[in-house]
């Protein structure tokens, strides 16, 4: 059985670019370490307050520092997504790429996210209420409004059902906003005005996301006009990506690594605090410049393009949406287990017990459910299958 073809993405439009699901690993995998460390500082009793008092996160020479920043990762998704998500359109825009059918696109969205989505809120949303104990009434508001991804617009906070969902709100924000922002874009016609106003959008952006969290603007601090920024690098990214093949079919060189090393130490330096204009600025430069490392530099392009990296790069979105619930549930059995030899010490003790079977069960997941969505024929197919069944 040849389990790279078994587990590797499966792309309606033939072209498969590993580095991007490399990147896809770097994302989930800071995500994962900073809600595993959530998990346990709270299941220990210390909390992420108690935890940062007792192992530092206040100099760049303290782990928790990084630790604590490594939420990160989900901007760097938001990068990735407008990469992706913004190629079509640039080419079709700004190359000779064929027209984007936005039904196509629309459906193509619905059909690929939406199951796992509503399998995973359903099933999240039964074990607070039968195995936790929880009102059934009180939590279906979360689920309903979750449902349509709109949670955080309307109560302010991420869901008690799945947390870590605010942020696929803000990603279907972007789906539905970006076919309007190129068209509003093409209409400009000169390149410079183009790139002007694309421009202003980031800074209008990172000033909203600044505006947001100083006023307190909670049901607006996690839109797409708050991370358009993020989102827009990747597209800047992907401009780059169209207009400079022969840039990126050069050799790899040690200089790009040099590269790679810079920007994830800029992306870290300057993420916090969040509210900082500037810090926004220079981090969302960081990050281009990760983009572009990664695909130039030896040493990062080898790493990200090896088939472990990019096959689990490419179970993300399963991961994303299954691996904080399971923490939760795990480090109720494993938690009690230390070696009494200091926090960070039972803190990797926890990331070898948990993580492996993560990746069994989100491996399991991914092929049962996500990638059998990833081909866009799948309802007529499910629907002929029903016919079928239903006539015999």
């Amino acid at each position: 059985m040849n389990l790279i073809a078994l587990f590797r993405r499966s792309t309606n439009s033939k072209s498969f670019i590993p580095e991007i699901d490399g990147l896809r690993f770097f994302s989930i995998a800071t995500v994962a370490l900073y809600h595993l460390n959530t998990a346990y500082s709270r299941q220990i009793g210390i909390g992420l307050e108690g935890w940062g008092e007792q192992v530092g996160i206040d100099h760049i020479t303290q782990f928790g520092w990084w630790l604590i920043r490594m939420d990160l990762g989900v901007k760097v998704f938001f990068a990735i997504s407008g990469f992706i998500l913004g190629l079509p359109f640039l080419k079709y825009y700004f190359g000779d790429g064929k027209k984007v059918a936005i039904g196509d696109y629309l459906y193509r969205r619905l059909t690929r996210l939406e199951p796992p989505f509503v399998i995973t809120l359903l099933g999240f949303y039964l074990v607070h209420v039968f195995l936790l104990g929880e009102s059934a009434a009180d939590l279906l508001p979360n689920f309903l409004t979750g449902l349509v991804y709109s949670h955080v617009f309307v109560f302010g906070l991420p869901n008690p059902i799945n947390p870590v969902t605010w942020s696929l709100e803000t990603e279907a924000q972007f789906y539905l906003v970006l076919p309007l922002l190129f068209f509003l874009l093409s209409k400009l016609r000169r390149p410079l005005l183009i790139f002007g106003a694309f421009l202003a959008l980031l800074l209008a952006s990172a000033y909203f996301r600044s505006y947001s969290l100083d006023y307190g603007l909670l049901h607006l601090s996690s839109s797409v006009f708050a991370y358009f920024i993020n989102f827009g690098t990747g597209i800047l990214f992907a401009y780059l990506y169209l207009k400079r093949p022969a840039f990126f079919a050069k050799t790899k060189t040690l200089g790009y690594d040099g590269l790679v090393m810079a920007a994830i130490v800029g992306m870290f330096v300057f993420y916090k605090p969040q509210a900082l204009v500037y810090n926004n600025l220079l981090f969302n430069l960081s990050v281009l410049a990760f983009l572009v490392g990664t695909f130039r530099g030896k040493l990062a392009n080898w790493l990200f393009t090896r088939p472990f990296v990019y096959l689990v790069g490419g179970m993300c979105y399963t991961i994303y949406l299954i691996h904080y619930a399971f923490f939760y549930l795990v480090v109720g059995f494993t938690g009690g287990i230390s070696l009494g030899q200091g926090y960070w010490l039972d803190y990797f003790v926890q990331g070898v017990l948990i993580f492996p079977l993560l990746l069994v069960l989100s491996a399991a997941f991914f092929l049962l459910v996500e990638k059998p969505c990833m081909d866009k024929n799948w309802p007529s197919q499910l629907k002929h299958s029903l016919k079928t069944k239903l006539a015999g």
